[in-house]
């Protein structure tokens, strides 16, 4: 309909069909031998669709036309209506509907405007009558509401931004908002974790606690110290801090005893603490290990030496490359033993600000630069017995991160050093040596490192030879523990290849049919096979569901493709199920190490292109071993 001449045309065609009806002049046309429908059936059939009312042009006509108490149309002139529908009441019209036309329904339909999303995610847009979106209906049944998305998680709803962070949760199995979720408990009570999964606060009926029972916040570093802004003093520090490993607890004999290059040390040693009457800080000394004592081979020697090795095997010379050794740490202390007062004991994290303090003053006086490199830590197996730590192993990440960052506060004021030291840990491996079927510090120590730039994991401690206990290491292994750390040094700090990562996942695809968790490969391929711990069951993967181990739902495991691996499943496992690696079974022996310790049997093919002599002329091939990990289907990892 273009204008009023097409509206009369039409009035016309109407009268004339209205005029033949009655007369009933027209039926079916025989055309060719097909029966063609004919302008009455045409008109009968509209005037079915208009519910009997017959269309007309006037009010009048329909009045003069139909029998009383039958309906008539008549065809409007409005821009958006189509035709008007009226009963005759004894000669009186009623008007009962009017019908909206092409204009009107197309005007509509872009008000409900489906798949406008154009790639088959939106189901249906509703727009209001400036034709702005209020709302979407998505084709995975969530609703789009200006930016952020309800949709259905399982047991319960979810609120998402427009990036796809969660907002807020609300389900049987736990809820939150703004990255603070509560979780049911196996004990009558709630616990507070964070977007990691870390507890950070508890009620119930015995206790209640909300971020750490004690110890002063982390100190904020000054601006100036920055990260991967290092430079290159005529003598480089790195502190290796801890308890026994770190120390060399039965690491016996010591192998270190010669120095290959110029490294240095304090004169009275690498494990003299500040304060100690044997302590001497007048003079530096070749770095070498101390003999004569219960505490043998540590392993900053081996980082020291093996930073300075690849140094000057890339071509670097060797003067410019001293490197030196501390280790002022001390046997059997926690973490928050070993920070500082009033949390810590012993004053160690006092004495060894003061060793550092020393090594600066001695440094100034031969007329060299100093400045502290590195941290490395070794530490996590008294905090599997610490009444402290049974609280959240959220208080473990922040003591930590309070320690070493209050520790860099310190060392800038004493050096003047504008960049920050990195950390280097392991990752502890002794959980069923305490007889505990869970893993908390070594899973901690690993999500440390995926938090913070600063904090690299260079390898887990499970595949290191254990002494005659099964929890310390042997003193080769304790050098090698040391070659792994100068390694990722190297790597991060001199070479900047970017922040070492270890062979760890980093997306798991879950189905009925099977698991496939891809992995971040250092070098070479994944390979399943002895070469770094004994064969262990399903090698190291298990799944538990209502967290008790099911030893027969992992049917295989293999290498499904280039940093992948495949786990194939016996049956659909359960919505609460949990992935493990290296973390062992109950009833495993209560013993740390690669032999009948909780380890596992993937690795990489590093070794292949890198490897190591030690002191007693043994080579080793540096393979990466899989860190220990968990992965929830609820939570992720």
């Amino acid at each position: 309909m273009s204008g009023p001449s097409d509206l009369a045309r039409l009035a016309v065609t109407i009268d004339t069909a209205n005029e033949l009806l009655l007369s009933e002049q027209i039926k079916m046309m025989d055309v060719g031998g097909v029966m063609r429908p004919t302008l009455a059936m045409v008109m009968t059939n509209l005037a079915t669709l208009l519910g009997g009312a017959m269309p007309y042009t006037t009010v009048e006509q329909g009045l003069t036309r139909t029998a009383p108490g039958t309906n008539f149309s008549v065809l409007s002139s409005a821009a958006d209506e189509y035709v008007t529908v009226y009963r005759n009441e004894a000669g009186v019209p009623q008007e009962l509907d009017t019908y909206p036309n092409a204009t009107a329904l197309t005007a509509m339909r872009e008000l409900i405007d489906f798949n406008s999303g154009g790639d088959g995610t939106v189901a249906c847009s509703f727009l209001d009558a400036n034709r702005f979106t209020l709302l979407k209906l998505m084709a995975d049944g969530a609703l789009d509401m200006l930016g952020a998305k309800l949709r259905n998680a399982g047991d319960g709803m979810e609120l998402t931004d427009s990036n796809g962070f969660m907002i807020a949760r609300l389900g049987a199995a736990g809820g939150g908002v703004n990255g603070l979720f509560t979780k049911p408990t196996e004990h009558p009570g709630i616990e507070f974790v964070d977007g990691h999964g870390f507890v950070i606060g508890g009620l119930n009926s015995a206790r209640a606690f909300f971020g750490p029972s004690s110890g002063p916040a982390a100190h904020a570093l000054p601006p100036f110290a920055l990260l991967d802004q290092q430079l290159r003093t005529d003598i480089k520090q790195i502190i290796e801090y801890g308890q026994s490993l770190a120390r060399g607890v039965q690491a016996l004999p010591a192998i270190s005893l010669t120095q290959p290059f110029q490294n240095v040390m304090l004169a009275s040693g690498v494990k003299v603490r500040a304060g100690e009457g044997t302590y001497d800080p007048s003079a530096f000394a070749p770095l070498v290990e101390s003999t004569g004592t219960s505490e043998g081979e540590t392993p900053v020697t081996g980082i020291c030496n093996g930073v300075t090795r690849r140094a000057v095997a890339a071509g670097e010379a060797v003067d410019r490359w001293v490197m030196a050794g501390m280790s002022p740490g001390r046997s059997g202390r926690s973490v928050e033993q070993l920070s500082p007062l009033p949390m810590g004991i012993s004053n160690d994290f006092e004495n060894m600000v003061q060793s550092i303090a020393d090594c600066k003053r001695l440094a100034d006086l031969e007329g060299k630069s100093y400045s502290v490199w590195a941290y490395s830590w070794t530490q996590g197996e008294s905090n599997y017995i610490s009444a402290q730590f049974d609280d959240s192993p959220y208080q473990y990440m922040q003591y930590q991160l309070y320690l070493f960052d209050t520790l860099t506060e310190k060392i800038v004021g004493i050096t003047e050093q504008k960049f920050r030291p990195y950390l280097f840990s392991y990752q502890v491996g002794a959980h069923r040596r305490y007889s505990r079927d869970d893993m908390p510090i070594a899973l901690t120590q690993w999500r440390i490192s995926r938090q913070r730039d600063d904090v690299v994991l260079a390898v887990p401690v499970y595949m290191f030879p254990v002494a005659s206990d099964n929890l310390h290491l042997t003193n080769e292994a304790s050098w090698l523990l040391g070659e792994y750390k100068s390694r990722a040094i190297y790597e991060t700090m001199i070479r900047r290849g970017g922040k070492w990562r270890p062979l760890e996942p980093t997306a798991v695809d879950w189905s009925d049919e099977h698991v496939d968790i891809q992995f971040h490969v250092p070098r070479g391929e994944l390979v399943l096979d002895a070469e770094l711990a004994a064969l262990t069951p399903n090698f190291g993967f298990d799944i538990r569901e209502g967290g008790v181990v099911v030893p027969d739902l992992i049917a295989g495991v293999t290498i499904n493709a280039p940093g992948s691996v495949r786990l194939a499943l016996s049956r659909p496992a359960a919505a609460d199920a949990m992935l493990s690696y290296a973390r062992g079974r109950p009833g495993d022996a209560a013993h740390s190490g690669p032999v009948s310790g909780a380890r596992g049997n993937l690795r990489d093919t590093h070794g292949l292109y890198d490897t190591a002599v030690s002191p007693l002329g043994n080579t080793f091939a540096l393979h990466n071993p899989c860190v220990m990990f968990q992965y929830d289907r609820k939570a992720g990892f």
